[in-house]
């Protein structure tokens, strides 16, 4: 009997304790940085599955709506021997998230400029576009660890497709 009060009289406490809802990260003003790392599958089926880093930070409007900035780096191999595809770009997205204790899912789209670097070609710079979604598991109130699937859509260069799709995980922390 004394160890269920006393469990329960914890449990009030820890309750009590507990930081307000709308004071959970993000909220308005607030600023998050990230990297994240996973691979790339490409449309084309000359290239193959390759990988992709990504950088970046986000401005946060309201608790579920920011504007994201990225920098993205991915390498995919080709069936010319010896040489790879390199698509690095800088991409402005519209984030929509909703909190859900520990879990934020959140839907992204946006458009970058992309310096694509086929086998064979010079690289060329081509406008392209990206949607997405994916999830934030809050560590702590400011850590979380993210994964996110995207698809790039970037025109065509040296006669082969441009677009791939990139799954990745990382952190994210708030500030």
């Amino acid at each position: 009997m004394k160890r269920s009060i006393l469990a329960a009289s914890l449990a009030a406490a820890a309750l009590l304790a507990a930081p307000r809802a709308d004071a959970v990260i993000p909220e308005k003003g607030s600023v998050a940085i990230f990297a994240a790392v996973g691979p790339a599958l490409p449309f084309e089926g000359d290239y193959d599955i390759g990988f992709h880093l990504e950088g970046g930070g986000e401005y946060y409007f309201t608790n579920s709506f920011a504007v994201r900035a990225t920098v993205a780096f991915a390498r995919v191999g080709t069936d010319v021997s010896g040489s790879d595809a390199t698509i690095g770009g800088l991409e402005a997205s519209a984030v929509y998230g909703s909190r859900r204790g520990d879990w934020s899912p959140f839907v992204l789209g946006g458009i970058g400029i992309h310096t694509v670097d086929p086998p064979g070609d010079g690289p060329s710079q081509r406008l392209g576009a990206h949607f997405g979604a994916g999830t934030d598991y809050f560590l702590n109130r400011r850590t979380a660890l993210t994964g996110q699937l995207t698809g790039r859509f970037i025109g065509s260069t040296g006669g082969r497709a441009s677009s791939l799709v990139t799954l990745t995980f990382g952190v994210k922390y708030h500030f």
